[in-house]
Formats: structure tokens, C-alpha cells, sequence
């Protein structure tokens, strides 16, 4: 009966947290070192995020601050909570097209950690030396620094919009991120030092042993990467300017704390 279970395919889908994931649970193998994510990313022109986040698509708002030697940057919100559409917002998913599509990649444990917390999982992170994923669906999203320069300049857009966006628009540090890479869909490992997978429990795993780990399937947007990440003050509030004339905070993000 155990070993039924642990051959068995559970598919779940979480609607009050946008997640459908499967997990299908084989024998114990131990998998060759995937290259990083964060060099994949790089090598196509993305700034890797320091930890993905489903909320960090384009028109996000994120503070950029540069600490002596490092840069960290923090979350805000998202402009279309100002009033602006995805329309307005110029807002084209699958902008640039998807990468990485088979391949598999070295990157954090946390990710996948994320996921087994949300399915009720477990797993002995404390050997975990990191998780491999393989990529299943890709692509890149962007929205117009001009569309949102116009909106800005019709009449009464300032006095329309809540008082928390005209404060992202006097601060010096705050940045609107333009264009975004996202993962849609990856299938999960969490792996020791050595490359060996380790299990995964839970009420959705089934019942595992060490020769029998489980691996992750997940479809849901993560944002892994940024660029074209736009200084929002003070020229965007000005009438009439050119995106090019925006500072651009692409090489500050390279310093980024791991």
C-alpha cells in the first residue's frame, strides 16, 4: 500500500493562491550540477532577481538602495493600483520570447521551499544545498514608459490618483520596472550538496522514504529576472518627456545582494 501511494500522481490546485502544481514521486537519483539560473538569466540579458516574486512583473514599483558595496532592492506595490490599465499601461505579455524551455537550473532552495509550504509539505532543508528546476514555460513581459508618461500628463490624472502614487513619483529612489522575465511553469528538485534529490512529505506527497524523493511541478508566474527598471522621479511627472531622457537603474541592480 506505501509503495502504491509513492508511485501515485496528485494533482492540486490552490485558487486562493493562483498555484496548480503536481507532484509525482520516483526513485532516489542523484542529478548532475545544472549550471545557475542566475548566469542563464545574465547571459540574455536579465538582471536576476535576489529572491523571484510573482509581484515583481512589469509595472511594479520597487525601491532601489545602494548600501557602500551592495544594492538591495524592496518591493512597493504596482501602478495599476494608480488607476492606469493594462491598456493604458501599454502591456504586452510574451513581449520577448520564451528561453530556457527543457533546460535545467541551479538556484535557491527557498524557491521550491515556497511551494512545499503551500502544498502542507516538508522537507530536511537544513541539508538542502539548493534546487534544480527545469524550465516547461517562459517569456518576457513589458509595459511602455511612454504610455505611462502620457497617461500621466492628461489632465487631472494627478489629482485622480491616490496620494501613496504621488509619493512614488517624488521619490528619488523609487523605480518602475518596464520589462520582466517570468518562469510560468517549472518542475522542481530539492537536492543536497551533492546533486542527490531529497524527499518531500506531506498529505500531498503521499508517504515518502529516502529512496523514494518527490519533484514539483508548478505552474504559476515567478518573476526571476528585471530590466529597463525606470527612475519614476522627478522627469516622468513632467509633461512631454522622452523615455530616454529616464534615468535607468539597470546597472546599479548588477550589485544586487545575493
Amino acid at each position: 500500500m506505501g509503495n502504491t501511494k509513492a508511485r501515485y500522481t496528485f494533482g492540486i490546485v490552490l485558487a486562493t493562491m493562483g498555484v496548480a502544481a503536481t507532484i509525482s514521486l520516483s526513485p532516489a537519483q542523484t542529478v548532475s550540477q545544472p549550471r545557475p539560473l542566475t548566469q542563464f538569466l545574465e547571459e540574455n540579458g536579465w538582471v536576476p532577481l535576489p529572491t523571484p516574486d510573482r509581484r515583481m512583473g512589469p509595472g511594479s514599483v520597487v525601491r532601489v538602495t545602494k548600501k557602500e558595496n551592495s544594492v538591495s532592492i524592496q518591493w512597493l506595490g504596482d501602478f495599476r493600483r494608480c488607476g492606469i490599465t493594462d491598456q493604458e499601461f501599454g502591456f504586452v505579455r510574451e513581449k520577448f520570447p520564451a528561453i530556457g524551455i527543457g533546460a535545467r537550473f541551479a538556484a535557491k532552495a527557498s524557491i521550491a521551499a515556497g511551494y512545499i509550504a503551500k502544498l502542507g509539505g516538508t522537507a530536511d532543508f537544513e541539508k538542502a544545498g539548493g534546487a534544480v528546476l527545469q524550465i516547461e514555460s517562459s517569456g518576457g513581459d513589458a509595459v511602455s514608459v511612454r504610455a505611462l508618461a502620457i497617461w500621466l500628463a492628461m489632465p487631472g490624472a494627478p489629482r485622480r490618483m491616490p496620494a501613496v502614487c504621488n509619493n512614488f513619483l517624488a521619490q528619488e529612489d523609487v523605480y518602475l520596472v518596464s520589462e520582466a522575465f517570468r518562469i510560468s511553469k517549472a518542475v522542481y528538485d530539492v537536492v543536497d550538496k551533492n546533486g542527490a534529490k531529497l524527499p518531500i512529505a506531506g498529505a500531498a506527497f503521499g508517504q515518502t522514504d529516502p529512496s523514494s524523493p518527490g519533484t514539483l511541478s508548478v505552474a504559476e508566474d515567478l518573476y526571476v529576472g528585471v530590466r529597463r527598471v525606470k527612475q519614476l522621479a522627478p522627469v516622468l511627472a513632467q509633461p512631454g518627456v522622452e523615455p530616454r531622457a529616464i534615468p535607468e537603474a539597470d546597472a546599479l541592480l548588477y550589485a544586487l545582494e545575493p
